[in-house]
């Protein structure tokens, strides 16, 4: 028995059509604009996740490039430190030189004028071991790597010549003090170098959570281009056959209009 209410199939293609063509507007412009999100009410509650994250990844980075600056700003304290030793190394030198009983009056002098130099240049390297306009050694810079990061407190103790004088390596009599100098600069080395692993190990630490946080952030964000893809293919092959049915719908209304006419 053929309906009367057979036009109905029409207004049910024409709506499924419609709701389609709004699924394939909403898939090409998530394509176009990369994001999952494009209306406000889209996935609200996973836009707010994303962002806190996103707050968490921008904290990382930055805690990345502060971890990168002090690796930068110990590098250069090493370096002082390196030559600090050479110039330890020339105060033995110039003691063991001291230790010869033919120098003369002005072989003494010598001696002394140049390890007074070089003790002045041991004071002044130090001095001088800035980050900045940061001291380096003598003080505590704490530096913080963001929310999830941490902190690192940079400390170098000043190393001082204590008891080494010009006038005793010149005689030949301060190797003692000039051991003890030298031990206190390879302690700072050590702590140097201490300084420099933990800076780079938090460097890989927050490495390793920002690329996880950046891909939580695109898994909630950034529109996924293979499904989406997908989905507009799809929509589109709907939308042809949508047209197809609806002239058939209209055309099923109008056989039911002429034999009422008839």
């Amino acid at each position: 028995m053929t309906s009367i209410n057979a036009g109905g199939a029409f207004y049910r293609v024409q709506n499924s059509i419609n709701q389609n063509s709004e699924n394939v507007s909403k898939s090409m412009q998530r394509l176009a604009s990369g994001k999952q999100n494009i209306a406000p009410g889209d996935r609200t509650a996973s836009s707010a996740v994303a962002f806190g994250v996103k707050g968490e990844l921008a904290s990382l980075k930055v805690g990345i490039q502060n971890a990168t600056e002090v690796l930068q700003a110990v590098e250069m304290a090493n370096n002082d430190l390196s030559m600090l030793n050479e110039m330890v190394v020339r105060l033995e030198e110039l003691n063991a030189l001291g230790g010869n009983a033919f120098n003369s009056t002005e072989d003494v002098a010598a001696i002394t004028a140049e390890a007074t130099a070089v003790l002045a240049e041991i004071a002044l390297a130090q001095s001088n071991s800035q980050w900045k306009g940061t001291d380096i050694f003598g003080t505590s810079t704490t530096v913080k790597f963001g929310k999830s990061g941490g902190s690192l407190a940079v400390t170098l103790t000043t190393v001082a010549a204590n008891g080494v004088t010009g006038a005793a390596v010149a005689a030949g009599t301060d190797a003692t003090n000039i051991a003890a100098l030298k031990t206190a600069v390879d302690a700072q080395m050590v702590a140097a170098g201490t300084l420099y692993n933990k800076a780079t190990n938090t460097i890989t630490h927050l490495g390793s959570l920002n690329a996880g946080y950046a891909l939580d952030v695109a898994s909630k964000m950034d529109v996924d281009f293979a499904g989406e893809t997908t989905e507009l293919a799809k929509g589109q092959i709907l939308a042809q056959a949508g047209t197809a049915m609806l002239a058939q719908a209209n055309a099923q209304g109008q056989g039911m209009l002429a034999l009422i006419q008839s």
